[in-house]
């Protein structure tokens, strides 16, 4: 098995057994002679989301594909986003706001790559954004801007890993993605500043 590979495997397997911890924590808060609660069942549903969505991005890396970044109209684009992130919000219980700025581009956005590269990004971005993070998402005439904010610094997991680290899932995606979509990050202001640039 060759390098990549093996640290691929590493880290989709890292990833499997936090969902399966997390599966297991909720049927842990749960009494025995109880049905879930509805508080319960909506953490359970976000760990099965979550764990869909690394095995999905796991799957891509491993197959070396993307998803479709064919445009998709910006008020569909931001309402599917918004919904996507629920799961993240509620796990680690911090409100997560995406918002559409008015801007001179076309009204449209890069589908679910772009989707897919946010939520992953955001993944990485929490643990820096205690308070909650919001999007802000702007179609200029020559790219596309994205703001999360506020962030106290730039996350390791969009960085460039280093030889011989697996990293997690989310990370690995989120450089998969940046590098194909031509992505640059930066941390300006208290925010990442996530710039991509129209084919």
């Amino acid at each position: 098995m060759d390098k990549d590979s093996e640290l691929l495997m590493r880290a989709a397997l890292h990833d499997l057994a936090n969902v399966l911890a997390g599966v297991q924590g909720v049927l842990d808060l749960t009494p025995e002679d109880a049905p879930l609660s509805p508080r319960n069942r909506a953490r359970l549903d976000a760990v099965v989301s979550e764990g869909l969505g690394i095995l999905g991005r796991a799957r891509h890396l491993a197959m070396g594909t993307l998803p479709d970044a064919s445009l998709q109209s910006a008020r569909e684009w931001r309402e599917q986003l918004a919904d996507e992130l629920k799961p993240l919000a509620l796990l680690h219980k911090a409100p997560l706001e995406v918002e559409l700025e008015p801007g001179p581009g076309p009204d449209a956005f890069p589908g679910e790559a772009l989707r897919t590269y946010v939520r992953s990004a955001c993944r990485q971005v929490l643990p820096y954004a205690r308070s909650g993070l919001r999007i802000q998402a702007r179609s200029e005439a020559d790219h596309w801007r994205l703001r999360m904010a506020p962030v106290s610094q730039l996350p390791e997991g969009l960085c460039a890993l280093p030889e011989g680290r697996s990293g997690d899932i989310a990370g690995r995606w989120a450089l998969r993605v940046a590098q194909a979509l031509d992505i640059a990050v930066a941390f300006e202001d208290g925010g990442l500043t996530i710039r991509i640039p129209r084919p």
